[in-house]
């Protein structure tokens, strides 16, 4: 990762993204638990009128009638809140896992001989400095690509002299490609 001139190197991630996705995550605990206590605000906010007796009765029988309004409340809850932070968590990997499917789909095309591209990258993907690093390299690569290839056929143009000039030539060009290679271990 290419490191700044003060010496510190970037964050990977935006940090106005981490407070953001921090943020977002309390809202939706927030409007959970705001969903809870409207429903269990509506249900218990009754009053309780009467005599003893009556209130007595209302107070006895509410157990049962507690139970499932209490059981669907927090089954809302559950899932307002799973889907809200799942639905954050997906969006958070899309702006993250997205830039690095795509380097490894960059490198998986190299491996395959086909020629590299630089990466590009959606606005508001995360990682920047990983991302500029990358295409960095990349461009490095295929420099030093274009450098093997040129060593090669220049080995090549020789082939067309005389034999021992041909078979130095080529070995002087293997050892410059293995040097260059052995960079990547």
């Amino acid at each position: 990762m290419s490191v700044p001139a003060g010496g510190t190197p970037a964050p990977l991630f935006e940090r106005g993204y981490r407070f953001r996705f921090v943020l977002k995550l309390c809202l939706a605990f927030a409007a959970g638990a705001a969903v809870l206590h409207g429903i269990l605000y509506l249900v218990l906010s009754r009053p309780l009128t009467g005599d003893y007796a009556g209130v007595f009765h209302a107070l006895r029988n509410l157990s049962v009638f507690l139970r499932p309004v209490i059981a669907t409340s927090v089954l809302v809850y559950v899932l307002l809140v799973c889907g809200a932070t799942g639905a954050l968590c997906v969006y958070g990997l899309y702006k993250v896992a997205g830039p690095l499917y795509r380097m490894e789909r960059v490198m998986e095309e190299y491996c395959a001989g086909t020629p590299t591209r630089p990466v590009a990258f959606r606005a508001g993907d995360q990682i920047e400095p990983l991302a500029l690093a990358f295409n960095a390299w990349i461009g490095k690569l295929r420099q030093e690509r274009q450098r093997w290839i040129g060593t090669m056929e220049d080995a090549e143009r020789v082939y067309l002299r005389d034999e021992a000039t041909c078979r130095a030539r080529m070995e002087a060009a293997l050892q410059e490609i293995v040097r260059d290679l052995s960079r990547y271990r």
